[in-house]
C-alpha cells in the first residue's frame, strides 16, 4: 500500500479541509485501509510504501512492513521495484491498494481475492479510470502505470503479456476520497472507522452538507 506524506496529501480537499486536516484526514483513511487489511482472512502480509520516516513510524505502530521509496522514481516505478522484491521472497499474489479507501472492509478484500483466479484482477476507479485495487499472480508479470485511466492500460499490459485478465465493478472499491464530492459522498454513507469517527468530531459532514455544491468545487 502506498502512502504520500501526510503532510502534503489530499490538496484538492484544501478548498474544504485546512491543511492540518487532510493531513490527518489522510491519516485516519489509511489506518481504515490497514485495519481492514489486517482483518482479512486472505491476507498474510501488509507493506507499507512510503518517502519518508514519519510513513516508515506509521506503518510500524501499526505492526507492518515498511519499504522507502526511491524518491528520484515514480509511483509506479516504486512499485514495480516492491513487486519485484516480494517475489524473490516468495510472494505468490500481490495485492496493490490506495491508502484512501475509508468504505473498505475485510470482506470485500476477501472477496475480491476469492474471485481472482491468477493472472490480474483490478476494480477501476468510478471517476477517471484509476486503479483502486490490483491482484496480480505473480507479482512482477507486468509494469505498473498508476494514474488516470490506468485501469484500462494495466488490462491492455495484461493482454500483451498474455496473461489472464479480470475487471470487477465493485463498489467498494469505486470511490476514492479526493475532492470535497467524494468526502460529501463519504459522509452520506452508514460508515464507521477511525475516518468517520474524525469527521464526526470535527462536525465536517454537517459543515458539508449545508454547504453548497459549487462551493464544493
Amino acid at each position: 500500500m502506498p502512502i504520500k506524506t501526510f503532510d502534503k496529501a489530499k490538496s484538492r480537499l484544501r478548498s474544504a479541509l485546512g491543511a492540518d486536516q487532510c493531513a490527518a484526514l489522510a491519516r485516519h483513511m489509511a489506518e481504515d485501509v490497514i485495519t481492514a487489511l489486517q482483518n482479512a482472512e486472505t491476507i498474510q502480509g501488509i507493506t507499507v510504501l512510503g518517502e519518508e520516516p514519519a510513513i516508515g513510524q506509521f506503518a510500524r505502530e501499526l505492526n507492518c512492513d515498511f519499504q522507502a521509496e526511491n524518491s528520484a522514481a515514480d509511483l509506479s516505478a516504486n512499485l514495480d521495484a516492491a513487486a519485484q522484491r516480494l517475489k524473490l521472497a516468495g510472494i505468490d499474489t500481490l495485492l496493490v491498494l490506495p491508502s484512501d479507501l475509508p468504505m473498505l472492509r475485510a470482506a470485500d478484500i476477501d472477496q475480491l481475492l476469492s474471485d481472482h483466479a491468477g493472472g490480474l484482477s483490478l476494480c477501476p476507479a468510478s471517476r477517471d479510470g484509476g486503479t483502486n485495487a490490483l491482484v496480480i499472480s505473480p507479482p512482477g508479470t507486468i509494469e505498473f502505470c498508476f494514474g488516470e485511466q490506468s485501469a484500462r492500460h494495466h488490462l491492455d499490459a495484461a493482454n500483451v503479456a498474455e496473461l489472464a485478465a479480470q475487471r470487477f465493478s465493485r463498489q467498494a472499491f469505486s470511490r476514492d476520497i479526493d475532492t470535497p464530492e467524494d468526502l460529501l459522498y463519504f459522509c452520506r454513507q452508514s460508515s464507521t472507522g477511525c475516518t468517520a469517527d474524525y469527521l464526526s468530531t470535527l462536525r465536517i459532514c454537517e459543515t458539508l452538507s449545508r454547504t453548497p455544491v459549487a462551493a464544493l468545487a
